[in-house]
């Protein structure tokens, strides 16, 4: 684990594993820690570099606007920091929206690409949603708060209908030691919303997995469906069980579905 200045501001990054390099992007408002349940199993494969993008973990956070191709451009600097000039590039979520314009800005650093619980476009019914998180950061509701209202757009029905596991996820999100800053947040759920990659699809040449869980409110699966309809040598797969948080919730399915992929 390490800290490079690229691209303007402190980037902490952590590598792990051998073999061919995989690149994962994480989503709004999380750091790399996130990729806990994914990473370690996928770095028996692949040398696995995750990082803490933009606003979050122990990168630096500006208070200025941040933009989705900007932080793009931010994953292109630390590669290029740390010596990658070509990896498998995975993005969840915000990470998805991440890792598509890094495909069509970046093209020459792409492997393969999977772009998980993602979205070419914000349409109106999630700009109401992120106006709703919006108010409710710009108001102060104790993050715990937050956290637990969050927790039915992440989990699945499975979670939920536990006596105990909701109580205890919530437990361990408040022990977090890099929690985000109020302002970045805002700016990272900005960007996000002004997020928009169609009709530029078209021109990612990566070959692309396309992965979504079922059961996912926040980015249902004709949104997938839409993304992989776009990119030409794509891959459309939908889990059968997972919602938003699927990468978190089955790991285990998500991480078969990404290795699969990658070393068909």
């Amino acid at each position: 684990m390490a800290t490079i200045h690229a691209n303007g501001i402190d980037i902490y990054y952590r590598q792990e594993g051998d073999g061919p390099d995989l690149v994962m992007i994480m989503g709004l408002g999380a750091h790399s820690g996130a990729w806990l349940l994914n990473a370690p199993a996928l770095a028996k494969h692949f040398r696995v570099t995750t990082f803490d993008n933009r606003g979050t973990g122990r990168s630096g956070a500006p208070d200025e606007p941040y933009s989705i191709a900007g932080m793009a451009d931010d994953t292109a600097a630390l590669m290029d920091a740390i010596g990658i000039e070509k990896a498998h590039v995975l993005g969840a979520s915000m990470g998805g929206m991440i890792a598509q314009e890094f495909a069509i800005h970046h093209a020459p650093k792409v492997d393969r690409l999977v772009l998980a619980c993602s979205r070419a476009k914000t349409g109106d019914l999630r700009k109401r949603i992120s106006l709703a998180q919006r108010a409710l950061w710009e108001a102060d509701v104790p993050r715990d708060a937050i956290a637990a209202i969050q927790q039915p757009f992440g989990r699945t029905t499975a979670t939920l209908q536990d006596e105990r596991l909701p109580m205890d996820l919530l437990a361990l999100g408040a022990k977090d030691p890099y929690p985000i800053a109020k302002h970045a947040y805002l700016r990272q759920l900005d960007a996000t919303m002004a997020h928009d990659t169609t009709g530029r699809l078209a021109t990612i040449a990566a070959r692309t997995l396309v992965l979504v869980g079922a059961e996912d409110i926040l980015t249902p699966p004709y949104e997938s469906v839409e993304l992989a309809k776009q990119i030409p040598d794509s891959h459309l797969r939908i889990l059968p069980r997972g919602g938003h948080g699927f990468s978190g919730e089955y790991p285990q399915d998500f991480n078969k579905a990404v290795l699969e992929f990658l070393q068909a």
